[in-house]
């Protein structure tokens, strides 16, 4: 993956997801998957990006993947994703996934109520 694909996500989301980073070291043709993964969401259209962002934090916590949860909030937040949105979609994971799902967004709620998801913290 090349460079100019991670300061891409950098630049869009204010920080470079974890994976993405060891992806790149480990298999660069993974660029490709990572292209369209830009393109179908980072990109505003039908739906904004911002709530692209927040619709995989829901998912994440569907999945029970704790890591999911905080990299969507933060991509969420610094795509302009309120407090109040962040915290509506939690609710939805509530609903929608009960006490597993909304156990996932114990770390992304920590780091809200703490105010350590801004632009590049974490």
């Amino acid at each position: 993956m090349s460079k100019k694909l991670l300061s891409k996500f950098e630049k869009k989301m204010g920080f470079t997801p974890e994976i993405m980073s060891v992806a790149a070291k480990l298999d660069p043709k993974m660029g490709e998957f990572y292209e369209f993964c830009d393109f179908t969401i980072q990109e505003d259209g039908a739906l904004s990006s911002k709530m692209k962002m927040l619709m995989i934090m829901v998912m994440g916590a569907q999945r029970h993947c704790k890591e999911c949860v905080v990299s969507a909030m933060r991509g969420a937040y610094n795509k302009g994703a309120t407090e109040a949105e962040i915290l509506e979609a939690i609710r939805v994971v509530a609903v929608g996934g009960g006490a597993p799902a909304i156990a996932a967004c114990k770390d992304a709620l920590q780091m809200l109520k703490d105010k350590k998801f801004k632009k590049g913290t974490c």
